[in-house]
């Protein structure tokens, strides 16, 4: 099971990023079960749209509707609910422990709460671009890739 942060999962949406064609083959060409926090689609379209205002991409529109189909039901990237009441204050003890930003230490929370709540869900493997978090993660017993 991969965790796809939206640092990577980004990057596998827009073919003019560093890796496109690497994480693409892994989140979407893989066997592995893809999953992502529900805050993943208002990051990504934070992305769309600035990669739109740069001229990067045409018709920001699609690549949302695309994004929407992928994590929709029966899509590739199943979306986990925040749930706040479990999250937030792992996500602060993060934030206090490790060198991480705020959306950063919330996904990290998500995936090892998600690892140990799910089952099957032991061996997750954290997707991230991001070194603060990719140590992070590996501090806490994350494999990343």
């Amino acid at each position: 099971m991969l965790y796809a942060d939206p640092s990577a999962l980004v990057r596998a949406y827009l073919g003019d990023e560093t890796e496109y064609a690497e994480l693409r083959a892994l989140l979407f060409e893989s066997e592995e079960r893809v999953i992502t926090s529900e805050i993943s689609r208002v990051e990504q379209a934070s992305a769309i749209r600035a990669a739109a205002a740069a001229g990067r991409i045409v018709d920001a529109r699609a690549y949302l509707d695309l994004f929407d189909r992928d994590s929709g039901g029966g899509g590739r990237i199943a979306l986990l609910a925040l749930r706040p009441e479990r999250i937030l204050q792992a996500a602060r003890e993060l934030v206090l422990e490790q060198r991480l930003r705020t959306l950063d230490a919330i996904h990290l929370a998500v995936a090892i709460d998600h690892r140990g709540s799910a089952p099957g869900a032991s061996d997750l493997v954290f997707v991230t671009r991001d070194a603060d978090q990719a140590a992070a993660a590996t501090a806490c017993g994350l494999t990343v890739r």
